[in-house]
């Protein structure tokens, strides 16, 4: 069970904080794809824009050696499919995927199946909450985000809970912490250096 923690947490957790070097990030540039790495330990992830939602490309550092891990997401704040060394983990939803208008309605809850390398598992419930406007500042540059919680319950495990900063403009995720039952912070994670596209 705790390697379907783990993957399903994998599943759940877009983490991504995106320094700015030079120029600041623009909505343009991210449609060419963006490439974060952290050093310590390593985790490189690659984003790319596909129609409302992305695709990502990630080598994640375990246990001395680097995997690889993909995923869809059908909106920067919600996975859809993630392929990784314990198979492939999909969720499915019964609600449209309607979250760009999140500050007017601030809320929406969908009922959710996990498959397992193609195989029905459990099924439970997904929560994403508005809590307000912010901004978050990446080395010299801010960008305006929106606050959101986000809880997936599934019968028989406790519940995955994020609190994740995500800008509308650059459509992206900038920062994500995982949060334990009683909502207090468990990990989150940084990133050092950005780039765009594939380019070195």
């Amino acid at each position: 069970m705790s390697i379907l923690l783990r993957s399903l947490s994998l599943l759940v957790g877009i983490t991504l904080a995106v320094p700015a070097f030079g120029n600041c990030l623009t909505a343009n540039e991210t449609k060419q794809g963006v490439l974060l790495t952290r050093e310590v330990p390593f985790l490189s992830v690659f984003y790319k824009p596909e129609g409302p939602g992305l695709t990502e490309q990630k080598l994640v550092e375990r246990n001395r050696s680097l995997q690889p891990v993909s995923a869809v997401y059908l909106h920067p704040l919600l996975v859809e499919k993630r392929v990784g060394p314990n198979g492939t983990h999909e969720l499915k939803y019964t609600n449209a995927i309607a979250l760009d208008d999140l500050p007017q309605k601030k809320n929406w809850r969908s009922d959710t199946t996990l498959f397992i390398n193609g195989k029905k598992s459990v099924s439970g419930t997904t929560f994403i909450r508005f809590d307000g406007l912010g901004e978050e500042t990446i080395a010299s540059c801010s960008y305006k985000v929106w606050a959101i919680k986000s809880r997936l319950e599934l019968t028989g495990l406790p519940p995955i809970i994020f609190e994740q900063y995500y800008s509308p403009e650059l459509h992206l995720v900038l920062r994500s912490v995982r949060l334990g039952p009683s909502n207090q912070p468990l990990s989150e994670i940084r990133f050092d250096r950005l780039q765009i596209g594939w380019g070195n």
